[in-house]
């Protein structure tokens, strides 16, 4: 019998998660608009929970989650007259996808595909012992000081990346794929080039389609155009730089993430959050 070689061992080094905690919110709870750069995940334990995310609410009831993606204002608060407790992480997209793909085919991960297009601001689903189980191993870990615990909190983080994935793609149109090779190819090719001037044409080239047939998979696939997809991934980029970066000026800012002009990245910003980035800034991000 021959041996065969090791496992690789998840480990990062940089945190994949800013906390993992059990809240228990009275009744009539309420947490003021914030956003993040984490990805969230709420298990809603007892009672309900509202949560507002760009001026729609949600309603998380017992054994529901809520997946909330980087970058997207919202609020939450307790419904009714008892007490609502949740189970609750925030961690890094970024870090943890940067960390498992040298391992899992995180190309055909439903999570990490929405986590890349940044077009979906939340996914609402049942909750399962599985997934709850994960979290609280997750939550075990990240509290303790035990030998290993950044590789058991990388390996939580990756089971419950993988049921999010199947969750995800068991309530998807099977209209949409996750698994569509131009697809994929385009938003790939536009994420690792939205700072420069781009054109269908170009993208379309790089995706090995014709400029028509990339515009038809946006639409029925993703329900957006091309342009307006990279508008919005321009604008979750501008937000990441100047989190990173809070003295970043406004016009070198909207001119490093692809835009002409900043009058041009004002009225886009404006469009696409609410607020004028001016003020959006001044209330989630300080000097």
């Amino acid at each position: 019998m021959t041996d065969s070689a090791p496992l690789p061992i998840l480990s990062a080094a940089s945190p994949l998660i800013s906390n993992a905690v059990i809240q228990n919110m009275p009744a009539n709870f309420y947490f003021n608009t914030h956003i993040h750069r984490t990805v969230e995940l709420l298990i809603c334990l007892s009672g309900a929970v509202s949560i507002t995310i760009q001026g729609q609410s949600h309603l998380i009831s017992e054994k529901q989650y809520i997946v909330i993606f980087p970058n997207f204002p919202h609020d939450a608060s307790v419904v009714g007259d008892k007490p609502c407790k949740i189970l609750q992480t925030h961690f890094y997209g970024h870090a943890l996808s940067a960390l498992i793909e040298q391992y899992l085919p995180i190309s055909e991960m439903s999570f990490f595909l929405e986590f890349s297009l940044k077009k979906k601001s939340f996914f609402l689903g049942e909750s399962t012992p599985q997934l709850a189980d994960c979290l609280e191993g997750l939550r075990s870990e990240f509290l303790s000081d035990r030998k290993l615990r950044q590789e058991m909190i990388a390996l939580y983080l990756s089971q419950i990346s993988i049921l999010l994935s199947r969750d995800m793609a068991s309530h998807t149109s099977s209209s949409y794929s996750y698994k569509n090779r131009y697809l994929l190819a385009a938003i790939t090719y536009i994420n690792s080039n939205y700072m420069k001037r781009l054109s269908v044409g170009e993208i379309a080239s790089n995706a090995a389609i014709s400029p028509r047939y990339l515009t038809k998979l946006f639409h029925e696939q993703l329900n957006i155009g091309i342009s307006a997809y990279i508008t919005h991934i321009r604008i979750s980029n501008a937000i990441e730089l100047k989190y990173e970066n809070p003295h970043y000026l406004l016009t070198d800012l909207a001119l490093d993430v692809g835009f002409g002009s900043l009058q041009h990245f004002s009225k886009a910003f404006k469009e696409t959050m609410g607020v004028s980035p001016k003020r959006f800034f001044s209330i989630h991000i300080s000097d």
